[in-house]
């Protein structure tokens, strides 16, 4: 076997695998086909796109409240497979396959083209892609603008949020504290044990 081959398989045997990126699309099209329930398919959904694990919780327990082949059926398969409490953060919340659908539509129409081609216009879109975001970073930083529209957006939404929290301060050399969030009718008033020195 070739050195750079070797070298290929030690780096990929250090990766983390995943079945498939789009797997919760995917087992939730499959639980709908066996379970035949909408109602169901969307609550399978919800619990495989929930990153608490006490809301994950929560939503698994309806299912099984409302029919217990179908919690039997989602108890066979590997939560980590599929669900986003569960996957360590592996799929960086890609729970579909609209990644990669992504990723084929940059080369529709290069597809059918030589090796050498394929990869000359995989380069040049690429180069294409940075060159016109670095001109937009440019002027954002000529504008005092740290951060993206789409960031400094949500800080200002999470800014919001947080002045109707309550903070607690545990330990000043650990840099911890508790946080709880608001009380909105029924959602809420639920504690978060923040740890910066971590």
């Amino acid at each position: 076997m070739a050195d750079s081959l070797k070298q290929f398989v030690k780096v990929r045997t250090l990766c983390h695998h995943m079945e498939c990126t789009g797997i919760a699309y995917a087992m939730c099209s499959n639980f709908n086909s066996t379970i035949k329930n909408v109602v169901l398919k969307d609550l399978c959904w919800q619990a495989g796109s929930e990153y608490q694990l006490r809301k994950f919780n929560r939503i698994m327990d309806e299912i099984k409240k409302q029919d217990v082949k179908a919690i039997a059926y989602l108890d066979q398969i590997n939560k980590e497979k599929w669900t986003a409490s569960h996957d360590g953060g592996w799929q960086c919340g890609i729970l579909t396959t609209n990644m990669s659908e992504c990723i084929n539509g940059v080369l529709k129409g290069a597809r059918h083209l030589p090796v050498s081609a394929l990869v000359e216009i995989t380069l040049e879109r690429t180069v294409h892609y940075f060159h016109v975001r670095a001109i937009k970073g440019q002027k954002m930083l000529q504008n005092n603008q740290l951060w993206t529209d789409f960031a400094c957006k949500m800080f200002i939404s999470w800014q919001q949020k947080a002045v109707e929290h309550t903070v607690m301060k545990y330990s000043h050399a650990q840099q911890s504290a508790s946080v709880v969030t608001r009380r909105q009718g029924r959602h809420g008033m639920n504690t978060h044990v923040v740890k910066i020195a971590n």
